[in-house]
């Protein structure tokens, strides 16, 4: 099968957990073949009901016979943009979104994230981790209305940062605030407008007007280490600005930005 069951011999650890899903309905939405064959294979394998399209028509055919949980999205598809799928899904459906796609710019992520999308992957994530990402999303799916909500205001009352453009400070729930530099502010900001989607470093220097350059890239690394001293030493909490190798940084809480000028 062209490579593919050696692949899946090496990540399967997640298939036997699985049988916890046996009625777990899954459509893969995918036009390139091989990839749309892989997946659908290896997440039966992992013991979910799976369906896969290769266009946007497929999809809309296939929800006249089922109810996914979850829908892997690609975006561009022969038929139709995924995005648009994507809105339609949050719209009528009431399932998980997974935008799997080449597409791995900063714009892409935000674009995908306020289309729908609960989770945004590049087609060179694993299989193993694109299973291990559906897992926890079908979690939040499953959970009943009240307990959503509930966890919503909780995060809302409790749990969520503010960085204020006008002041140019950066509080947590407590009150407890930081001023930040320009620089500091600007790197926050594109952080929390991610809505949690990783950035690269280079995504975020060339954001800062920068060119990517390694040079820039380290320089990027000690503002982002200098500005959660500061947070920890005058906010009393650490900054929930999380690095990967290889992926960059995200913002891991909740947060909300006021102060935006309106010519922003």
């Amino acid at each position: 099968m062209n490579g593919y069951s050696a692949r899946v011999r090496v990540e399967q650890s997640g298939a036997a957990a699985g049988q916890e899903t046996m009625a777990t309905c899954v459509f893969v939405v995918e036009d390139n073949a091989d990839l749309n064959r892989d997946l659908c294979e290896y997440l039966e394998m992992c013991g979910f009901d799976v369906v896969g399209c290769d266009t946007g028509a497929a999809f809309h055919r296939a929800l006249k016979t089922k109810s996914p949980a979850a829908v892997i999205l690609d975006i561009m598809l022969p038929d139709a943009d995924g995005y648009e799928l994507a809105k339609y899904a949050r719209a009528n459906l009431d399932c998980g979104i997974m935008m799997l796609t080449s597409l791995a710019g900063m714009d892409h992520h935000l674009t995908g994230y306020k289309s729908g999308a609960d989770v945004y992957l590049t087609k060179d994530s694993p299989l193993s981790v694109i299973e291990a990402a559906l897992r926890p999303l079908l979690r939040r799916v499953g959970r009943s209305e009240n307990e959503a909500e509930a966890e919503l205001e909780a995060l809302v009352r409790d749990d969520h940062w503010t960085l204020d453009m006008l002041n140019w400070t950066l509080s947590n729930s407590d009150g407890n605030s930081s001023t930040l530099t320009a620089t500091e502010r600007t790197i926050v900001r594109l952080l929390v407008e991610a809505n949690g989607a990783w950035l690269t470093r280079p995504e975020i220097v060339m954001a800062l007007g920068k060119a990517d350059t390694a040079e820039n890239c380290r320089n990027l690394d000690t503002a982002i280490r200098r500005v959660r001293q500061k947070v920890l030493r005058e906010v009393g909490e650490e900054l929930p600005i999380r690095t990967a190798y290889g992926r960059g940084y995200a913002f891991t809480s909740s947060a909300v930005i006021v102060g935006v000028p309106e010519s922003a």
